[in-house]
């Protein structure tokens, strides 16, 4: 199967156990208020940029491999780390994260530099 096939397979498992999920714990307030009550366009950004990421996850499994989209991901989540850093005050820079953002950013230049060989069929 591709890897399309596969993401839609998942995609639509996991929007029925969410569509359940979300009919039993707000059946009342989907009810009163419907829902997609109070929905500002920043919650619609937010979807569409995940949708997109998800599409871009996809393509990058299937044209990489699966270590560079780990890190990937992890570079991703360091640079929405640090500017969430300077954009809201409640986030802190602590030695957890100064070691962790040291760790990834060396791992990804080891990696790139010293690429894995190709092992000969």
């Amino acid at each position: 199967q591709s890897v399309w096939i596969r993401n839609t397979q998942l995609a639509l498992c996991s929007c029925v156990v969410a569509t359940v999920n979300l009919l039993i714990t707000e059946r009342t307030f989907i009810a009163t208020k419907g829902l997609f009550h109070d929905f500002q366009p920043v919650v619609y950004a937010v979807i569409l940029s995940q949708a997109y990421g998800g599409l871009l996850i996809g393509l990058v499994v299937k044209y990489a491999d699966n270590i560079l989209k780990v890190f990937a991901t992890s570079v991703s989540i360091i640079l929405s780390s640090l500017v969430g850093i300077f954009y809201f005050a409640e986030l802190s820079f602590t030695l957890n994260f100064g070691v962790g953002l040291v760790l990834v950013l060396t791992s990804t230049v080891l990696y790139s530099a010293y690429p894995a060989k190709k092992k000969a069929e």
